[in-house]
């Protein structure tokens, strides 16, 4: 039997010359969950007797978290080239994103108003490992053990927050400039089979760093969105507040001390590619303090960055199929 499982998205974009300009908007929305949801990432964080539950409010075979170290976004960035083709991209600060959550989020998001369709909205976590658990009905997630059965309260809170993100992006729609570029990002991490492996160092990571770079026609930044390779572990299973973790810090940075706007994460092959102890800074407390220099890398780099209206999109969606097998 075949079944589903995930949507592959391609992207291109041609700079080429166009009559009408390109227009963007973007949106932040704290989507922090309550205190006392499971946090996704670690099977250590599993009760006592798992796989016997022990229920809380929000939790069934995990440990129920104890506070907030930061706020954990949804963001939005919604870009339409002016020839009839959107495209809206969702991120989360989360262990990953599922196709029944972007659904439900996409459904409720059209309720408000939100034009595109389906297959124009890419949603990506950015895999921080104490963002929220229980937010999807996928066996492999609620088994792990590291996110939780699903609470249906949780997931339809978060695919509001996600449909609010849309929306908001949608209506802040003005005219902008998009650019494309790739960098390299060295001494933040690391990878973690070294030492396991003898195949494998330390420095065997992918220093690969791409951003999209939206502004307004005046030059300021509306959004930039980097995609980097890097597991968010900086903070471990004993920890049970939740975080964006490493890389929220990096955009907060971006946001609020560097350049400006929205910035939105999305993550690459990150496979055993774990932060350095210099990126976590960690000693009693883990204050992310080690990535703002990665935050002035993309920074710097992104002034460089040569953004234009004249941009096109060309947009395709292909479900990917698997033939389902029992073990």
């Amino acid at each position: 039997m075949a079944q589903p499982i995930a949507a592959a998205f391609l992207l291109w974009m041609l700079l080429l010359p166009v009559s009408q300009a390109l227009r963007a908007g973007v949106a932040r929305i704290d989507a922090t969950m309550p205190v006392g949801v499971p946090l996704a990432g670690y099977s250590a964080r599993k009760t006592k007797f798992w796989p016997i539950p022990r229920p809380t409010k929000y939790t069934s075979l995990m440990e129920p978290s104890t506070g907030h170290l930061d706020p954990t976004y949804v963001k939005a960035l919604v870009l339409d080239d002016g020839h009839d083709q959107q495209l809206c991209i969702v991120t989360a600060d989360a262990i990953g994103a599922d196709g029944t959550l972007r659904k439900l989020a996409h459904v409720k998001a059209v309720q408000r108003g939100l034009p595109l369709p389906l297959e124009n909205v890419i949603m990506s976590g950015s895999h921080s490992h104490s963002g929220p658990g229980a937010i999807t009905p996928e066996f492999l997630w609620e088994f792990a053990p590291a996110t939780d059965l699903i609470v249906p309260e949780l997931q339809d809170m978060m695919a509001d927050k996600m449909a609010e993100a849309m929306v908001t992006a949608y209506n802040n729609m003005t005219a902008a400039t998009m650019g494309i570029d790739t960098t390299h990002i060295y001494n933040y991490t690391k990878n973690r089979r070294a030492g396991v492996s003898p195949f494998l160092k330390p420095e065997d990571i992918d220093p690969n760093a791409a951003l999209i770079v939206v502004n307004d026609l005046s030059g300021h930044p509306i959004a930039t969105v980097w995609n980097f390779a890097i597991h968010g572990t900086c903070l471990g299973s004993k920890s049970l507040l939740s975080s964006a973790d490493v890389m929220g810090a990096v955009s907060h940075f971006l946001e609020d001390y560097l350049v400006g706007g929205v910035a939105l994460f999305i993550n690459a092959d990150a496979g055993d590619i774990a932060p350095s102890s210099e990126a976590c800074h960690s000693n009693s407390t883990t204050s992310f303090a080690g990535v703002f220099g990665m935050a002035e890398e993309l920074a710097a780099f992104r002034k460089t960055v040569k953004a234009t209206s004249a941009a096109r999109l060309n947009i395709k969606s292909q479900l990917v199929r698997s033939e389902e097998r029992r073990v």
